[in-house]
């Protein structure tokens, strides 16, 4: 039973994506290209380019959204302003 269990999740971890490309990482985090272009890239989002291709690796997209969000509180959550965000945070 355990060994089934062990079996199942490598299985799931198996078919989990490393990269992400727009669309994949658009609908990861349900939110238009341009969003991700005008505020997660200029703020910071890695990327990798391969030919004409964008990709993301999708541990670090969780890390930076882990990032901003601990920047974040309940009246400054908008991602548009997360640069001023950033950089009050630096002054505490």
């Amino acid at each position: 039973m355990l060994e089934k269990a062990i079996n199942e999740r490598v299985d799931e971890i198996a078919k989990q994506k490393y990269f992400l490309t727009y669309a994949e990482l658009s609908r990861y985090l349900n939110i238009s290209k341009p969003v991700i272009e005008n505020r997660l890239i200029q703020n910071g989002l890695k990327y990798y380019k391969v030919g004409s291709k964008y990709l993301f690796k999708k541990v670090e997209v969780d890390e930076y959204l882990d990032d901003i969000t601990a920047c974040m509180n309940a009246k400054n959550n908008d991602l548009k302003f997360f640069s001023k965000l950033k950089r009050g945070a630096g002054k505490n």
